[in-house]
C-alpha cells in the first residue's frame, strides 16, 4: 500500500503516503498507481508530490485518474473513464504485472512493439497498428532525441505484421535506405521517373521558373494554355478524349516548343515576345540539365503511367513493402514541387481505387512541407498534404509526420494526428505548442519533455489505452538511419590521398 485517498475533485485525487519501511515502494511523478473500488479498479497517474508541512510526516501525492477495469462484468479489460469514483480513506495501491497486462493488452505478444514502459518491470508496450495508422501520428522532439531511430524500429516491426503494405518514405536527409535495405527500395535522382507531363500546371510553372523572380513566374504562367493544346495534340492523334492542363496525360516537349514557335511568328512587338522567347530557353535548359533527369529525361514520350505508380507505391510490395525516395540529391529548387507530386498521386491513387489500395506515408522534417507560415514553402504542397491530414483516412491514406520543429508545422495538420510519440523537447516555444495541443490529456507527463533522455518518449492519443512513459530500443547498428553528423575528429582518417579524393569528387560534382 501506498496511501490513502484524502480527497476527491472531478478527475483530481489527493491520498497521503503511509509511513513505509525502507524497503516500501517509491513514490514518483507520473508513475501509475491502482484504488480498489467496490466493483472496479481505478487506475490514476500521480501527477505531483508534496509535503506541505515542513517538518512533519505528513507527504501528499496527487493523481490524475485515467480509467477503470471492471472486475467482474469483462474479465479485467481496461476503459478509459470512471463508472466509480475513489471515496475517503480508500487505499492507494502500487500496480502489478497483472495490472499492466490488463491495460496494455493481455499476453503482451500482439501488436508493434514500441518500447519499454517506465517503470513497468520490462513490460513492452505494444499498439495494435491500426490503431497507431488509422488517425494519423507525429514524431515530435529535438535534433538528436531519436526520432529517425524511434521510426526506423516502428517500421521494421510493421512490415513484419503487413507484409502487404505500401509504405512511402519522403526522406530529406538520405537516411533510411540502408537502415530498411531488407524491406525497401530506394529512388533518388538516378533512378526516379517523374514525368513532366504529371505535373499540374502550378508545379509545372514553379519547375519552369525556378523560385525565380516575379517576371520569371508570370512568363512560366504562358504555359498553361500551351500545355493544355499540346496535350490534346497528343491525346487526338490517338483518337482519346479531352483534357486540361491538370491532366496526367503525356505531351511531348517538341509540341510544346513547336506551339511556343507559333506565337512568337505571330507577335511583332518586343516586349510581346521576349516572355515567349525566354519560356522556350528555359525549356531547352531543364531538358539538357542532368539534375533534372527524373523529370525531362528521355527522348520517346510514353504513356507508363501505370508502371510509375506500380514503382513509386510497390504494387504489388514483392517482399520490399517500403520505398524510400531519397530527395538529398534532388534539386532544392523542385523539391517541395516533388513532394507535392507524390502526396497528390498517393491521395489520387487511393481515391481512385475506392479503399482497395491504402498508403502509409512518412514525411521526414514535415515542418518544411507543410509550414505554419503561409509565406513560405509551396503552397500546393502545403495543400496536398494538409488534404491528406483532413480526408486520407476516407479512403486509406495515412501520414506519419516527423518533426523538430512542431510549431513551425501547419497547426490544421498536427491537429489530425490521434498520435502523438514525443520526445525530448527543449525549445520554449515548442514546448508550449505541444502543452496546448495535448494538455487536456497528459496528466502531467509533459512537465518531462526537457528532461527525457536519448530515445525515450511519451505516447499518447489513439494508439493507448492513456499517456504512457516508453523507452524505444536501441537498434543494431545495421537498422539505423544513416547519421547526418559524422565523428569530427576522425573524418578522414583512413581516406585515400586527399589530392585524388578531391580529384574525383570535383568530377562527380561536375557530372551532377
Amino acid at each position: 500500500m501506498i496511501g490513502r485517498v484524502v480527497a476527491v475533485s472531478g478527475s483530481q485525487v489527493v491520498a497521503t503516503i503511509e509511513e513505509q519501511p525502507a524497503a516500501a515502494v517509491r513514490v514518483e511523478k507520473g508513475q501509475l498507481v491502482k484504488i480498489p473500488l467496490p466493483e472496479t479498479t481505478a487506475f490514476a497517474i500521480v501527477s505531483a508530490l508534496s509535503i506541505p508541512v515542513p517538518d512533519t510526516p505528513l507527504r501528499l501525492i496527487e493523481l490524475a485518474l485515467v480509467g477503470e477495469c471492471r472486475r467482474a462484468s469483462d474479465g479485467r479489460r481496461f476503459h478509459r473513464g470512471l463508472s466509480a469514483y475513489p471515496a475517503l480513506g480508500d487505499r492507494v495501491l502500487a500496480v502489478e504485472p497483472e495490472d499492466l497486462a490488463a491495460i496494455h493488452g493481455g499476453d503482451g505478444r500482439t501488436g508493434i512493439p514500441l518500447g519499454t514502459l517506465h517503470r513497468g518491470s520490462g513490460r513492452i508496450l505494444r499498439v495494435d497498428p491500426d490503431r497507431l495508422l488509422g488517425r494519423h501520428f507525429a514524431i515530435l522532439g529535438a535534433t538528436g532525441s531519436g526520432k529517425s531511430c524511434a521510426v526506423a524500429s516502428i517500421l521494421h516491426a510493421l512490415v513484419e505484421q503487413a507484409t502487404q503494405a505500401h509504405v512511402l518514405i519522403l526522406d530529406p536527409h538520405g537516411e533510411y535506405a540502408t537502415a530498411l535495405r531488407d524491406h525497401a527500395v530506394s529512388l533518388g535522382p538516378e533512378n526516379l521517373e517523374l514525368p513532366y507531363w504529371l505535373l499540374t500546371g502550378e508545379e509545372l510553372i514553379e519547375v519552369v521558373s525556378g523560385g525565380r523572380d516575379v517576371a520569371a513566374y508570370r512568363a512560366a504562367e504562358l504555359l498553361l494554355e500551351l500545355v493544355t493544346r499540346a496535350k490534346r495534340m497528343y491525346r487526338e492523334a490517338r483518337g482519346e478524349g479531352q483534357v486540361t492542363a491538370d491532366t496526367p496525360v503525356p505531351y511531348r516537349l517538341s509540341d510544346l516548343e513547336r506551339l511556343i514557335d507559333e506565337v512568337l511568328g505571330r507577335l511583332d512587338r518586343t516586349e510581346g515576345v521576349a516572355p515567349y522567347r525566354w519560356l522556350k530557353n528555359r525549356l531547352e535548359a531543364l531538358a539538357r540539365d542532368p539534375r533534372f533527369a527524373f523529370l525531362f529525361g528521355g527522348i520517346a514520350v510514353r504513356d507508363n503511367m501505370t508502371r510509375i505508380l506500380a514503382t513509386l507505391f510497390r504494387i504489388p510490395p514483392a517482399g520490399r513493402p517500403i520505398t524510400v525516395v531519397d530527395l538529398s540529391g534532388i534539386p532544392s529548387e523542385v523539391v517541395e514541387v516533388v513532394v507535392s507530386v507524390l502526396l497528390r498521386l498517393a491521395f489520387d491513387l487511393a481515391y481512385w481505387s475506392q479503399g482497395r489500395i491504402s498508403v502509409f506515408i512518412l514525411c521526414e522534417e514535415a515542418h518544411r512541407f507543410a509550414p505554419s507560415d503561409k509565406s513560405r514553402g509551396f503552397a500546393p504542397t502545403r495543400l496536398a498534404m494538409t488534404r491528406i491530414a483532413k480526408e486520407g483516412r476516407k479512403y486509406g491514406v495515412t501520414l506519419g509526420l516527423v518533426s523538430q520543429r512542431p510549431s513551425e508545422l501547419e497547426p490544421s495538420v498536427l491537429s489530425q494526428c490521434g498520435t502523438i510519440l514525443a520526445f525530448r523537447v527543449t525549445s520554449p516555444h515548442d514546448q508550449e505548442l505541444v502543452h496546448a495541443l495535448l494538455r487536456d490529456d497528459a496528466n502531467g507527463l509533459l512537465d518531462f519533455l526537457p528532461s527525457l533522455g536519448d530515445g525515450e518518449a511519451i505516447v499518447l492519443g489513439q494508439a493507448v489505452p492513456f499517456p504512457v512513459r516508453v523507452q524505444f530500443p536501441e537498434l543494431p547498428l545495421e537498422q539505423r538511419p544513416r547519421r547526418a553528423i559524422s565523428a569530427f575528429t576522425r573524418a578522414g582518417a583512413d581516406e585515400e590521398d586527399p589530392a585524388v579524393m578531391l580529384e574525383g569528387l570535383v568530377r562527380a560534382w561536375r557530372r551532377r
